[in-house]
């Protein structure tokens, strides 16, 4: 990416605003501006403007269009770097700039020319809107763009109007990188093959860490209250033994990462509180008999809810004692990678309609659903609710064991762990039939201040969608549609040949 660096001065015509001196004799703030483009190479609709004043000074910027971005900086300095975020691609942007030194305030204006959004980026339709009801905050994608069989990541903010306002462009490093999301430092997590990072919105990387070689981060990273980080990963020469054939097992541990100390200190094997043999449902290969997808930790009691897109929703103990299962009763045996452990079925929920009674055993066994029941298939990004109900996508891949009917949808469900039952809340999606199926990826969040729910069919028909949803009436409030191009790849369904939208966030797009 080229940089462009202006710089303005008093004494330079080229570029001059002006910059409203006081008549206050030799007491007046005088100061200099230099912006320059994209200054780390990687994150081209940001800039840096460099303020250098003759006074300590604060300053606040303003990227002016029809969706404003302004941030102010409090840091008190002769010498300040303003981190400029959210500009306009392929515009002479416009950013208004309040410098403050005292009782002093100057107001002024600086010019950054921006590029063309790169041509395999989707484009992005807004369906629906209604700015009154939603969640504020700007869209940010995780994206990432086939290139031949791998994938080039490059996540990316777009705004109410379906203009990009930031991305990352993260294809040097030729694999997938992710998720992302802000981290409680203010950074953006990010997970590589077996490293994390962490980067600051101007595209800087502020942390690199390694995790051991003989493991591979698998599409996941939870950080906990502590900073720590839970994450699934694919654990070199494991192995399983199903009906007397020995297979190398994937996607079936997870760890807890101190960052501080760049080391695991804790691994969880599911082999031991799982049935490695059951083969009702396998999405990928005999290997990757659980595909570990999510975690999501619950701090009320220090357990772990653990999302295998070929086995279901399983709740583990900090000691990694199972707790229960939240999928259809069929096929459970004994844990173990050898399948000599204890019987899992046991801890299979058994589902409820609101009065607390059971389903018929055709609902229980997954062959078929009930008006307001249905178990996740295939699913994807659990989270739990402040009332302790857990928030899903379900795929509705395989559904019933045969996919009769494709659709996807974000479902709430309600534990009893007392009596092992589970009762369905609310769902949104099934309505939608095959035009919000999406047989993989995905994501479904809780959004803090409306108490919406954001919806994210990752990828339906060479399309994503991103719905919000009042989940009090099912009003839709907001719906995007990304419409990928695919400009790398043969467009067959196979990884790194179509491009894909991991999750997407509500995001305050700030430094």
């Amino acid at each position: 990416m080229i940089f462009v660096v202006k710089t303005i001065k008093r004494t330079i015509t080229l570029f001059v605003f002006p910059l409203l001196l006081s008549s206050c004799g030799s007491s007046q703030l005088e100061y200099t501006l230099e912006s320059k483009l994209n200054p780390n190479k990687t994150s081209p609709l940001t800039a840096i403007i460099h303020l250098k004043a003759n006074k300590p000074c604060t300053a606040t910027f303003r990227v002016l269009g029809e969706s404003p971005v302004e941030q102010t900086f409090s840091s008190d300095s002769n010498d300040l770097d303003i981190p400029v975020v959210g500009l306009y691609p392929d515009k002479q942007n416009v950013v208004a700039l309040t410098i403050k030194a005292g009782d002093e305030v100057k107001y002024d204006t600086v010019l950054i020319k921006t590029y063309k959004i790169p041509d395999g980026f989707p484009t992005i339709g807004i369906d629906h809107i209604d700015t009154a009801k939603m969640e504020p905050g700007m869209h940010l994608v995780d994206l990432h763009l086939a290139n031949h069989g791998v994938f080039e990541s490059k996540p990316m903010i777009f705004d109410n109007e379906g203009v990009i306002r930031w991305y990352l462009d993260l294809g040097f490093f030729g694999d997938i990188i992710w998720p992302i999301q802000r981290a409680q430092n203010g950074s953006l997590l990010l997970g590589g093959k077996n490293e994390v990072y962490e980067y600051d919105m101007l595209g800087k990387v502020l942390s690199r860490y390694s995790v051991d070689e003989s493991y591979r981060i698998h599409h996941d990273i939870v950080e906990l209250p502590n900073g720590q980080l839970l994450m699934p990963i694919r654990k070199a020469d494991s192995f399983i033994e199903v009906n007397g054939e020995q297979l190398q097992s994937l996607n079936d541990f997870f760890v807890l990462f101190d960052r501080e100390k760049n080391t695991i200190v804790k691994e969880w094997d599911m082999a031991e509180t799982m049935c490695v043999g059951r083969r009702d449902i396998i999405h990928t290969t005999n290997m990757d008999w659980l595909h570990m997808n999510a975690l999501a930790f619950d701090p009320s009691d220090s357990t772990i809810l653990v999302s295998g897109k070929n086995q279901g929703l399983a709740k583990i103990t900090w000691d990694n004692e199972l707790v229960w299962i939240l999928a259809p009763n069929k096929g459970w045996g004994k844990a173990g990678r050898k399948s000599d452990g204890f019987e899992t079925e046991p801890f299979v929920l058994t589902a409820v309609d609101a009065d607390g009674k059971p389903f018929g055993s055709a609902v229980q066994t997954g062959s078929a659903s009930a008006e307001n029941f249905d178990f996740p298939w295939g699913q994807h990004a659990p989270e739990i609710l402040p009332n302790g109900d857990i928030l899903l996508f379900d795929n509705g891949y395989s559904r019933h064991f045969v996919s009769p009917e494709l659709y996807s949808r974000g479902v709430q469900y309600r534990v009893n762990e007392t009596d092992k039952t589970v009762q369905q809340i609310w769902q949104f999606g099934k309505e939608r039939g095959p035009k919000f199926f999406s047989m993989l990826i995905s994501d479904v969040d809780l959004l803090p201040e409306t108490e919406n729910i954001l919806v994210t069919a990752g990828f339906v028909d060479n399309y994503g969608k991103i719905v919000e949803v009042d989940p009090k009436t099912n009003e839709e409030l907001f719906e995007a549609t990304l419409n990928f191009k695919t400009l790398n790849g043969n467009k067959t369904f196979t990884w790194g040949e179509l491009d894909i939208m991991y999750r997407s966030e509500r995001f305050d797009l700030q430094y």
